[in-house]
């Protein structure tokens, strides 16, 4: 079982609270287990905070991992002096069962270093540290968010297909019910929200264990009389996630639903859509940054409504992007890295660039070294079914950018004709006339989509970096300031 697993990523979270005196004075925060393993030419890592320590001892678990299908997770450990002991189990969806140990010793009071594996053929050999971490972890309760309210709110959104679907309104003929939990201050009206739209990994991300910078993220919101709106864009499309196959959702649905929620959002009474922002990483960042285009919002949402702030994360300018972008009034701020190899940072400096010279308020920050999906708790590391259109670059050193129509610019013409053997103008007409048809659109994406892939699609990227702490940083002074 596990020389099919090539790169396996594992994290827990949990919260650390010693009763043993001696060591809440020398660990009384939050701690973090990383660890890379081996087996054979393949590797992974495990990582972990680890919590709620009593008498020395912690555990974590039952719990699931949807991502590599395993079941009955768990963690124990157990600190005697300055040594530490950590086991941990699994069961996979086929029954295989596995058991791992790490131990190892404090090298000093905020750190130990740890080793350990399986006695599997061939075995299962990891090395890492257990540390000390400024930061809280997943599970911990936090003051804001704990206080806060929720409620779960179903609207109507559509299945775009493309943009060209958008702009020409005929995306009202695929309806779909889509959801969102708002957050909100737990006093308090004409209130501020951040809409948040997930990746590719879909919405278990709004509470993935691998992700604790979220509660932090929007703790903070909170305490700024900030609220937020979590869509869901997938679940009701009949998917959990996209990563493998960006062509089962139409990556131009983020936005749409998007728009569609802040009219929604316009409606509640303790919200002032006046102050509404925006935010996500990748498949999210795309939906904040075109959230932001008056192509779109104006259509929707008309010209005098638009959101006040975008936070566009690691977003994909290479195929999503205008010829000539006409952002809205909006505070937009871009947050790349420059180790991106999903997403490529120099397309969307490249485009912000053009939405500066079309009068767009745009920001760019590029964090040296950051990988795709920056803010994972998880070092960086291979996600093998990640699909990316790197190689497409050969065939469009811009990027396939879109005219003002929504559709694939006529100065790629000859490249689609004599590269994937398409007559541009058959597929708009093909578009047009499913775009009268309920769900007709999207399939036809599907088909766009897949085509492409064969031509210069390709798996393979690197995600996660742990910098959580420093998005959060980032990401809510933004916020605060754009939409006082």
């Amino acid at each position: 079982m596990f020389l099919l697993m090539k790169k396996l990523l594992a994290i827990v979270a949990l919260s650390l609270l010693f009763n043993n005196n001696l060591l809440s004075e020398e660990y009384p925060n939050s701690w973090k287990m990383d660890i890379l393993c081996k087996q054979g030419k393949y590797e992974w890592y495990e990582s972990a905070f680890v919590v709620n320590v009593e008498n020395n001892k912690f555990s974590l678990g039952p719990f699931e991992r949807i991502e590599y299908g395993a079941r009955n997770i768990k963690f124990k450990g157990n600190i005697e002096a300055n040594k530490i002991k950590i086991s941990h189990s699994l069961t996979f969806k086929d029954g295989y069962t596995a058991n791992a140990n790490y131990s190892g010793e404090f090298i000093n009071d905020k750190e130990a270093i740890l080793k350990g594996g399986a006695a599997l053929n061939p075995p299962w050999k990891c090395n890492g540290r257990f540390f000390k971490v400024n930061r809280p972890p997943h599970f911990t309760p936090l003051k804001y968010l704990s206080e806060a309210t929720e409620e779960i709110i179903k609207f109507t959104s559509y299945n775009p297909g493309i943009p060209l679907t958008i702009i020409n309104g005929s995306y009202v003929n695929s309806p779909v019910e889509v959801s969102g939990k708002l957050i909100l201050p737990k006093e308090g009206k004409n209130l501020s929200v951040v809409v948040t739209v997930h990746s590719s990994g879909g919405p278990s991300e709004f509470t993935d264990i691998t992700q604790s910078w979220r509660n932090d993220f929007k703790n903070q919101l909170l305490k700024n009389n900030i609220g937020i709106f979590e869509i869901d864009n997938f679940t009701s499309r009949g998917t959990k996630n996209t990563a493998s196959n960006q062509g089962k959702v139409s990556i131009n649905a983020g936005e749409l639903d998007a728009l569609v929620a802040y009219k929604i959002l316009d409606k509640h009474p303790r919200v002032n859509s006046k102050k509404l922002g925006i935010t996500g990483l990748s498949r999210g960042g795309n939906a904040a940054n075109m959230a932001v285009e008056k192509k779109f919002s104006d259509v929707i949402l008309g010209e005098e409504n638009y959101y006040q702030a975008s936070l566009p994360m690691a977003s994909d300018c290479f195929n999503v992007a205008f010829d000539k972008p006409t952002p809205t009034p909006a505070k937009i701020l871009f947050l790349l890295g420059s180790a991106d190899d999903y997403t490529l940072a120099k397309f969307c400096v490249a485009y912000a660039e053009k939405m500066k010279k079309a009068g767009g308020d745009v920001e760019v920050i590029v964090k040296e070294g950051w990988h795709h999906d920056f803010y994972n708790d998880a070092p960086a590391s291979n996600c093998s079914n990640c699909v990316h259109f790197n190689k497409c670059e050969i065939y469009a050193p811009e990027g396939w950018v879109m005219n003002d129509e929504g559709f694939i610019h006529e100065k790629q013409t000859d490249i689609f004709k004599e590269t994937f053997k398409m007559d541009l103008e058959k597929w708009r007409e093909k578009f047009e006339k499913a775009s009268t048809k309920p769900g007709a659109s999207n399939k036809l994406y599907r088909k766009l989509y897949t085509k492409m892939y064969k031509k210069c699609g390709k798996r393979g990227t690197t995600t996660g970096g742990d910098h959580g702490k420093e998005t959060v940083e980032i990401a809510v002074p933004f916020f605060v300031n754009a939409l006082k």
